[in-house]
């Protein structure tokens, strides 16, 4: 009767465990601001990446892909997805979402035509400019908050540096990092039209973001910033960068 009950338990530990062991699996999403994330870009991008690698290490099973802002949004609020990318800190974000350490940084400054003699000094300052915006992108919080500067709502970063480019708008911005991307690989014609007006406008830290109302969403965000410690320290996080942004490992 003994090595019944043995077998009995063996084999009932032999169902639970793999089960109650099995890593949880998250879904991660960023909308497409390449290098950040984007179709076509090794990995989903720097930011996709970096937040698959940090999670795995942590434990996790991770489930990306790149999806339309809008439904980002609201696919978040719905529990669609469970993890955001690609995010500059927002406090309208911050209100249902629980940011992450930031992995990378990187600077908002002006577009100009070439030779303009724009500069930056206050988001008051802007006001007799019209300046192009991407439709539901975040900057810098006062300028966003800034209803009173004539802003052209388009759709994609490198509309909005042809619009400057081509005398449309007097200035557009975003981060250096997008618009360089952006020129090298869709526009290269414009690298000798536009460039970056003096001033930086915010120093943005590249973040991802977990449902606040998700189960052990607290959890997931001390996993995900040990972790990433983890990966600034043995150089990891390094490696991945350079790979996405060469030569700003250090970012």
């Amino acid at each position: 009767m003994k090595s019944f009950f043995a077998c009995v338990c063996i084999a009932l530990c032999a169902m639970v465990t793999p089960a109650s062991a099995a890593p949880r699996t998250l879904t991660v999403v960023a909308d497409d601001w390449p290098p950040f994330s984007g179709h076509g870009l090794p990995d989903g991008g720097l930011s996709l990446d970096v937040i698959a690698q940090v999670l795995r290490r942590a434990g996790y099973q991770v489930e990306t892909s790149v999806v339309p802002w809008a439904r980002i949004m609201d696919g978040a609020r719905s529990g669609e997805f469970d993890i955001v990318g690609s995010l500059f800190k927002d406090p309208d974000i911050a209100s249902y979402m629980t940011y992450g350490d930031p992995f990378y940084t990187t600077q908002v400054q002006l577009v100009q035509r070439m030779g303009g003699s724009h500069a930056f000094t206050t988001v008051e300052a802007l006001r007799p400019y019209s300046i192009a915006v991407g439709d539901g992108f975040v900057y810098e919080d006062s300028f966003d908050r800034a209803d009173y500067l004539d802003k052209v709502v388009v759709t994609t970063t490198l509309q909005a540096v042809q619009m400057v480019a081509f005398g449309r708008v007097d200035l557009t911005l975003d981060s250096v990092d997008v618009v360089r991307h952006a020129i090298e690989t869709e526009a290269p014609d414009l690298a000798d039209a536009v460039e970056f007006a003096p001033g930086v406008l915010a120093e943005q830290g590249i973040h991802m973001a977990v449902r606040s109302d998700l189960d052990g969403s607290a959890e997931i965000v001390a996993d995900f910033n040990a972790a990433l410690a983890e990966m600034r320290a043995d150089g990891t996080l390094a490696a991945l960068v350079d790979r996405h942004v060469p030569g700003k490992a250090g970012g």
